[in-house]
């Protein structure tokens, strides 16, 4: 698929990026010059290298330094930007593991890079990561983490190969099915919501924060089922801390103070599930006997007793996924590759268990459909 920048004279046309040429030109330099400028050779006037650098500037050029080293035959990079999150999460370095591993057999190279940017920021704005900054250093990128329309925007303005992993893309309309990797949390959050439905549990909770579009896309599904079996949805839907854990307890004490009916809980996040568990703790209500808990993502596998049922997301084939559609990518660059979607699934451990009488959270007996 090719990039084009549209003009209201001629239409649609490619534009032509600024060559060394070009830059010498208006200058008023020998292309050598411009090309010991660019590589930081020390036998330059220090004058005419700051004229070099700020012709370079105003006319956005960005030196070819993959030309560079596939002359000195260096294997083909690609770059792992993390956005807008911390890397100490073990979902996004199981990603980016799952990266590593892939290009390490097909004989690529990965570079990570941290990037966090605003989301209100026009695309031109953006200020990018130093790895893109230099024309052809990067020969396609993998977006991870929280990313928004603007940074795509940027890359593909500055015709800057990418594939997203679009579980986390905030966007104001669809993206269209291609270039990208994901996950099926809809499925997956159906099918812990209809486990649940089958223990007998007709008071069900849903917690996350609907702002963020994979909690919508969770409670979605979540909402769907529950009508499926004529229950009523019950969410906490309203972030009230931007920490998940956080959010998790403080959206559980807000229920049970208002005591609301509960006998489950479906927490959009593991994070999320462990700060409502904490809750529940605090009110001397126990896992799963007074309440069942499931979470998402099951990033931490069995490591607590009771050990978490959450939908397990397969993180390192994600990021196998990712590579292999960036290498595809750099084959193809100019055509589209369709998406990956992959499966999820149920980790049904200890912290569920069927209704054996319909209790409040303060343990008073409920009689049916409250």
């Amino acid at each position: 698929m090719k990039r084009f920048t549209k003009t209201k004279q001629d239409g649609p046309t490619r534009r032509a990026a600024v060559t060394i040429k070009d830059v010498a030109r208006k200058a008023g330099v020998a292309v050598g010059t411009v090309s010991r400028v660019v590589n930081n050779r020390p036998d330059v006037n220090e004058e005419l290298r700051a004229l070099v650098l700020r012709t370079a500037e105003e006319l956005n050029y960005r030196p070819n330094a993959r030309a560079r080293s596939l002359a000195r035959n260096s294997s083909t990079l690609l770059s792992f930007i993390l956005s807008n999150r911390d890397f100490l999460h073990p979902f996004h370095s199981h990603v980016l593991q799952g990266v590593q591993e892939f290009c390490e057999e097909a004989g690529y190279f990965v570079m990570y890079t941290r990037f966090r940017y605003a989301s209100e920021l026009k695309p031109a704005d953006i200020a990018l990561p130093p790895v893109l900054q230099i024309h052809g250093m990067t020969d396609c990128v993998v977006l991870a983490g929280v990313n928004y329309e603007n940074f795509t925007q940027a890359l593909e303005a500055r015709d800057i190969p990418y594939i997203l992993l679009a579980n986390n893309f905030v966007s104001s309309k669809p993206r269209p099915p291609w270039d990208q990797v994901r996950f099926d949390d809809a499925a997956g959050a159906a099918e812990a919501t209809r486990y649940l439905i089958q223990l007998g549990h007709k008071h069900i909770w849903y917690i996350g924060d609907v702002a963020l579009p994979w909690y919508r896309t969770r409670y979605s599904a979540y909402a769907r089922e529950m009508e499926k079996a004529n229950l009523k949805a019950r969410a906490q839907t309203l972030a009230l801390s931007d920490d998940r854990f956080v959010n998790g307890l403080k959206s559980v004490q807000a229920l049970l103070d208002q005591k609301a009916p509960v006998t489950a809980i479906f927490a959009g996040t593991d994070d999320v599930a462990f700060g409502a568990w904490e809750a529940l703790r605090q009110r001397g209500l126990e896992v799963p006997r007074d309440v069942s808990l499931i979470g998402f993502d099951d990033q931490q596998g069995a490591l607590r007793v009771p050990s978490l049922t959450s939908v397990r997301v397969d993180t390192s084939e994600v990021g196998r996924q990712l590579a292999k559609m960036a290498i595809a990518k750099i084959a193809a660059r100019d055509k589209a590759i369709p998406e990956v979607l992959l499966a999820t699934k149920l980790m049904k451990r200890e912290t569920c268990r069927p209704v054996l009488e319909m209790r409040s959270a303060r343990g008073r007996t409920l009689p049916e459909g409250v």
